[in-house]
């Protein structure tokens, strides 16, 4: 039997079955031969080399995500994935015959978009319809995968202003504002405690409203994130077509592949969680509602701007504290793997390129210290 590990892709898309022969290469003796070599290049000659749908490339990408991409998808990626193709992909490919889908079309929908997006969003359009066509290649219903040969722009760093943080005086303000009372000595943001929590530990929203108090190591003051807590779409079970509204939804993963992992507590947010305790010590959530029941992001999105507002600070949110956070411990000369550790990410580049700015001073001052 011939070995055909040694073709490479060009040699392999040359081959060409004749007469129980490959051309270029040595006769074959048998018909068990051909056969194999048919089978593992899947290599089939008739007049009709592949089975393609009479179909729009939209509505097929729109077939593959909800009847095959939605099965491996966690709620959450769904609706990121589907919302990717509705506005990033559709507008330029939709109407598009699935197998006149050419490479052109899909460079040209990329250097559009890296006009208007961030390399990220680009990024995801392209992935989307890339996976799209491998699946369709899988399946004998295009010929090629028109995707494989687009360019990428190159990664593109974020501008400085999309990192938004506090500094200490406006955080001085949060605090004072967060943990006022009405006039009868209630207090008038019941859940306070999250924001000094959020800013001490560099959590993402739906990681601290999925924490539970038997997250916490008291001994070692550290506490595990292995839970996150998202508004997703709600959807017919069986289509997965969304339907109308929304829902909150605890999933059993963190949002990437590092995200489970453990975060020491410093004494301040020890001190959150001791002040939160007295208010919800009977709730198995941490942040929770006065009966017990999960919070949603949207809450707490809607209660910190309340206070951003009374503070007159303009052009943050919840995610901001999150890099605060990250812009202390680069101030304290916290390296960029223990950062990105502490902050899930998947990937330290991810990290570098969100902070470029910061570890770019962080240099410039360790350059300008006094001589010795």
């Amino acid at each position: 039997m011939i070995d055909l590990h040694f073709f490479n892709s060009a040699e392999i898309n040359s081959i060409v079955l004749e007469d129980q022969q490959i051309v270029g290469y040595e006769k074959l003796d048998n018909y068990e031969d051909v056969y194999e070599v048919k089978i593992r290049l899947r290599v089939v000659h008739t007049n009709n080399e592949y089975n393609a749908p009479d179909v729009t490339f939209g509505e097929y990408i729109r077939r593959w995500l909800y009847e095959v991409k939605a099965n491996e998808l966690k709620p959450s990626s769904l609706d990121r994935k589907e919302q990717t193709i509705n506005y990033q992909v559709l507008p330029y490919l939709k109407d598009i015959p699935l197998t006149k889908l050419k490479s052109d079309d899909i460079q040209h929908m990329i250097n559009d978009l890296k006009l208007k997006y961030s390399y990220s969003t680009v990024k995801k359009a392209y992935e989307a319809v890339n996976s799209c066509l491998r699946y369709a290649l899988s399946k004998r219903e295009v010929s090629e995968n028109a995707a494989d040969n687009v360019s990428l722009p190159k990664s593109m760093k974020k501008a400085v202003n999309d990192i938004s943080f506090f500094s200490d005086e406006e955080l001085g303000l949060i605090y004072k504002e967060a943990f006022k009372c009405y006039r009868n000595g209630k207090r008038i943001y019941r859940l306070a405690e999250i924001i000094v929590f959020l800013v001490n530990t560099g959590l993402r929203i739906g990681e601290c409203l999925a924490l539970k108090w038997s997250d916490i190591d008291w001994n070692t003051n550290i506490f595990r994130v292995s839970r996150n807590i998202v508004y997703v779409k709600r959807r017919d079970t069986k289509s997965m077509l969304a339907e109308t509204g929304y829902s909150s939804l605890e999933q059993r993963s963190t949002k990437t592949k590092n995200g489970d992992r453990v975060v020491p507590l410093n004494s301040a947010a020890i001190r959150a969680l001791l002040s939160i305790r007295g208010i919800n010590k009977n709730n198995s959530y941490i942040f929770s509602t006065s009966n017990g029941g999960r919070v949603y992001p949207r809450n707490i999105d809607r209660m910190f701007r309340a206070i951003l507002n009374r503070c007159h600070i303009k052009g943050r949110g919840v995610h901001s504290l999150r890099h605060t956070f990250a812009s202390r411990m680069f101030a304290e000369g916290v390296d960029v793997k223990t950062v990105s550790e502490v902050l899930g990410h998947s990937d330290v580049s991810i990290t570098y390129n969100t902070y470029i700015h910061l570890l770019k001073e962080q240099r410039i001052k360790a350059v300008m210290l006094p001589e010795i």
